[in-house]
């Protein structure tokens, strides 16, 4: 600022000008290095004084000769004083540009690096899935697994808390489906996840799981082929008891010889040990039987109801009618809700297969038209009885589909009654 004063003219004081005169000095000796010349120079600089002298003993001491200040610059000294500033700014800004080159190079090493790491990281999964494919696999199909059981119990959460708000007539056919299978998909994956969270304990549960994964792991985690294989299994477990259920109905009949519908039912029954089915109407005409005893619920007796269980693969727990219960009533809301959505025609295939495989029909090689015709007589008897006749719904998968040729074909074809060939959609998948 002094300096700007000077400039322009304004006359400066004795103190202003000794300031400027040591701080341009200072920059121009760190400038250029030098340290003796400052101390030459320092000693000419006007008005310095130097610290009181002590008297002498003799107290003759000599005095020192006093500097006249002079008034101003000269034009030589204000140009090398420019000259000086100059230096010193342009220095500065070097050492700036310099800096930020630096900052700037950094930078662009540090980006490089990440986003090689970032590329590296990004396609490890390739890099593991061609040097160790079988342990990759594993690896894929428990993450997708995981995934994919967890995004359902999620689903189920939610689906309960509609159901304790709203009711479960609020929900719709795909709703009812997994709120009837993910309780036992839950229960059957919980060994696996309890002994999985152990110390030790864990790194031997899932090389095991994945050995016995229908035993200990559920269709989350199952391809395309062993989903086909494992249903294939599960539904011939559940055709071997359609037999002592038929027989179980078989041997009541002798009970309600004084039923005024006993020659009706026993003409159905008839009709199922001859090969044939009954139509719905001779069912919706017999529907009175079951709400008596000996074929009410509460008065089947003990093999009868642990057949029914098996036979619709119903909870195993200790209330086993309760069990039956639910599942029959989860049924009958399943239906109402196809109902509700537009009619069984516009159920995907899919859908289709997945409707009669739980309600006791082998969808496999059988026609759309077919698997519609089918479900359309299930949700007639089914929209027709209530409460009482609840019996009658639990049998309706022997009264329709015990002497179907794709049920026969199970007990009794082996693995030809199911097409375990995955089509290149779903094998594109897995």
């Amino acid at each position: 600022m002094i300096l700007v004063l000077r400039l322009t003219r304004v006359p400066l004081n004795a103190h202003h000008e000794n300031t400027l005169r040591r701080s341009c000095l200072g920059n121009a000796l760190r400038l250029h290095g030098t340290t003796s010349k400052y101390a030459e120079t320092e000693k000419q600089i006007p008005g310095l004084t130097n610290p009181p002298r002590i008297p002498s003993a003799t107290g003759l001491e000599a005095e020192s000769p006093k500097r006249v200040l002079k008034p101003g610059f000269e034009k030589h000294e204000i140009k090398s004083l420019e000259k000086d500033v100059e230096l010193s700014l342009k220095s500065s800004l070097d050492n700036v540009t310099k800096i930020r080159g630096a900052s700037k190079v950094s930078d662009n090493v540090r980006g490089y690096v990440f986003t090689r790491y970032f590329d590296y990281v990004r396609g490890y999964d390739k890099l593991l899935e061609k040097n160790f494919p079988s342990a990759m696999k594993v690896y894929r199909v428990f993450f997708e697994g995981v995934k994919e059981f967890f995004a359902d119990m999620k689903r189920y959460l939610k689906i309960t808390r509609i159901v304790n708000f709203k009711g479960i007539k609020s929900l719709n056919r795909q709703e009812l489906e997994l709120y009837m299978q993910m309780p036992r998909d839950m229960f059957k994956m919980a060994p696996t996840l309890i002994f999985s969270a152990l110390p030790m304990v864990g790194y031997a549960v899932f090389p095991l799981a994945f050995m016995y994964p229908r035993v200990l792991l559920t269709s989350h985690f199952w391809n395309y082929r062993q989903k086909l294989e494992f249903q294939h299994m599960e539904f011939h477990n559940r055709l071997t008891y359609y037999l002592p259920v038929f027989r179980c109905l078989q041997e009541k009949l002798r009970q309600i010889e004084k039923h005024p519908k006993h020659k009706e039912l026993s003409i159905i029954l008839g009709q199922l040990g001859s090969g044939t089915h009954p139509t719905v109407e001779q069912l919706m005409d017999v529907k009175s039987i079951f709400t008596e005893p000996p074929y009410n619920l509460v008065s089947l007796n003990r093999k009868h109801i642990r057949m029914l269980v098996k036979m619709h693969q119903a909870s195993r727990g200790i209330f086993k009618r309760h069990s039956l219960y639910e599942h029959a009533f989860l049924l009958h809301y399943m239906d109402q809700a196809i109902c509700r959505e537009g009619d069984v025609h516009n159920m995907n295939e899919k859908a289709l297969r997945n409707a009669c495989l739980i309600r006791g029909l082998n969808p496999s090689n059988l026609p759309k038209e077919e698997m519609i015709s089918w479900l359309r007589d299930w949700i007639k008897v089914s929209t027709t009885v209530k409460e009482d006749h609840l019996t009658m719904f639990l049998h309706l998968p022997i009264f329709l589909a015990y002497n179907h040729p794709n049920n026969w074909r199970v007990v009794y074809g082996g693995d030809q009654a199911f097409d375990t060939t995955p089509s290149p959609e779903d094998e594109s998948k897995h």
